[in-house]
């Protein structure tokens, strides 16, 4: 973690009490951003309402199909046969969600740049014109793949279940709960998926 970042997370445990136990608690955390490309979607699209584990299995097995350690490719998904990937546990909805954003792809293969270069909420706009990408899908590539510093996916079931195990109360959907936070919202976001990770420790 880079100095900056320290002085970041310093500044936000001094603000929120229970933030500074959680920080203790865990330490620090990788706050780099991945890199963003059409085989990350896919793994979006795996993840979607399912968990960490059991999303990465159906993906490993979707992996193995192809011969070689390269990208998944857009073209290869469209050729893909829907029995095929529903053969590896991909519901009918994500299949369909797989080829439509492959098809997007081929057609805007700068899609990936042209949203790096948008503010935050046109770049959510833009995410959420493919289907089967909504507001969950939209912040989780703006927090991870693209490094934006205030983002916090009020629709994540575990942020929520995390807030309300921490805080005692159910988080609004403006997020006023957390403005204490801003415009540094996704470090937070970060440290509560870490502590439900790390099993929901009590905070001492």
């Amino acid at each position: 973690m880079c100095l900056e970042s320290k002085k970041i997370i310093q500044n936000l445990t001094n603000k929120n009490k229970n933030f500074s136990l959680i920080v203790k608690q865990i330490g620090d955390i990788d706050l780099k951003k991945r890199d963003l490309n059409f085989e990350e979607l896919l793994k979006i699209i795996i993840n979607q309402q399912l968990s960490n584990h059991v999303a990465n299995i159906i993906f490993l097995r979707l992996k193995d199909e192809f011969s070689n350690s390269e990208l998944i490719s857009p073209l290869s998904i469209v050729d893909f046969d829907e029995k095929s990937l529903r053969n590896l546990g991909i519901s009918h909805s994500k299949i369909s969600f797989m080829k439509e954003t492959a098809k997007y792809f081929i057609n805007y293969p700068n899609l990936i740049e042209t949203w790096e270069k948008l503010d935050d909420k046109e770049a959510k706009k833009e995410i959420q014109k493919i289907k089967g990408f909504g507001p969950w899908s939209a912040n989780i590539i703006l927090l991870f793949y693209m490094g934006r510093h205030d983002v916090f996916p009020y629709h994540d079931s575990t942020l929520q279940k995390a807030y309300y195990e921490i805080y005692g109360k159910k988080l609004s959907q403006n997020l006023s709960e957390i403005n204490w936070a801003k415009p540094y919202r996704s470090i937070v976001a970060r440290y509560l998926w870490k502590w439900v990770d790390n099993g929901m420790k009590e905070l001492t």
